[in-house]
């Protein structure tokens, strides 16, 4: 039985290759655009939650008593000037966030189809794929609040008195031992709820997309033909799973050690800005406004270049993966191939179940 996953990694590589070369700067561009604009609006974040804590031992404390800690929440006095301005910055970039967010799900399509047809145009492409877009984003914002409703209950479950005693105002004592255990839980279900998030977020990407653009379906029906699919060949995407992992740490490896020689080439003309910002401020024997705002924006943009940079890198690492996920996909079910003509043939296929 032909393995497709196992077999197309070549044709992955040669489809890539016929895309980006001979180069084509007006190509190379605009698909630095769609990549850049899918790892910041389609990828994920997972904040860390960090404990900072000292212990204070008595020489009269038994060996098994814990250290605890209070805060008195009615003691801490807020501005309702501070609350408004935080309030009001967490709106704005949580409408950033949903803007790239969609714009980062209609781009999905424009990839794939910028794959298939061997040519991009990101405004053409977004009016065509707008409904899928919204479809693909309301899904991915779906599963994301559905993890988040998860923790939250799992973190209302864990500190419940703490946190009713806080909202009453109160004043709070948690143990060190508590602490530790609940931070603990709160790690055990993020882990159970955020894999399965991730795994659906890519399976979504990587194979539903293709045949949501192959079927002109919705999410929720491309995802029952996928997971019939996997009933009948659970062994080819049991293989697939094994290669794209393989090949995902693979081409992780590569572009972090191109990405940290570039960083570390581009760095130098901002450090030597940097300091001769910082001589000057020694020199001048103070710390000015405008040297701060310097800074800042230095280090803005050094990062921004960075970014641009791990895009360009990413744009044949992405359509590499991409092309070999169309490929396995196209293998598995004839009606789900977006790939067409520029399809290389699968020899020795089998008949599927």
């Amino acid at each position: 039985m032909a393995l497709y996953a196992a077999e197309r990694i070549d044709d992955a590589v040669e489809l890539t290759r016929s895309l980006l070369f001979p180069f084509d700067g007006g190509l190379w561009a605009r698909l630095t655009v769609v990549v850049f604009v899918i790892g910041i609006g389609s990828g994920g974040s997972f904040a860390n939650l960090g404990y900072n804590g000292s212990s204070t031992g008595s020489a009269a404390g038994s060996a098994g008593s814990s250290a605890s800690h209070t805060l008195d929440v009615g003691s801490v006095s807020i501005a309702s000037e501070v609350v408004a301005a935080v309030a009001a910055i967490a709106l704005v970039l949580v409408a950033i966030w949903l803007a790239l967010a969609w714009l980062g799900a209609t781009l999905e399509f424009v990839f794939v189809e910028a794959l298939s047809d061997r040519s991009l145009s990101i405004r053409r492409g977004l009016g065509r794929n707008r409904g899928r877009g919204f479809r693909l984003f309301a899904f991915r914002i779906a599963v994301f609040a559905l993890s988040l409703a998860v923790f939250g209950a799992a973190l209302l479950a864990v500190f419940w008195e703490p946190i009713t005693t806080a909202l009453d105002g109160g004043a709070v004592t948690i143990s060190e031992s508590r602490l530790i255990a609940g931070i603990g839980a709160l790690l055990i279900v993020s882990v159970l709820v955020g894999v399965p998030a991730l795994v659906i977020h890519w399976l979504t990407t990587e194979l539903v997309v293709p045949i949501m653009l192959a079927q002109d379906r919705g999410v929720l029906g491309s995802w029952r033909e996928l997971l019939s699919a996997i009933r009948a060949q659970w062994k080819q995407f049991g293989v697939y799973l094994l290669v794209v992992i393989g090949l995902r740490i693979a081409t992780t490896i590569a572009a972090g050690i191109v990405l940290s020689i570039v960083a570390v080439v581009l760095a130098i003309p901002f450090l030597i800005v940097g300091l001769g910002l910082g001589l000057g401020a020694v020199a001048g024997g103070a710390i000015t406004a405008p040297l701060v705002v310097g800074i800042v924006l230095l280090v803005l943009v050094f990062g921004f270049v960075i970014m641009l940079v791990n895009a360009v890198v990413h744009v044949p690492i992405e359509s590499f993966h991409r092309y070999f996920s169309l490929l396995f996909v196209g293998d598995v079910a004839a009606e789900f191939d977006v790939l067409g003509e520029i399809r290389p043939p699968l020899s020795d296929r089998p008949e599927t179940a």
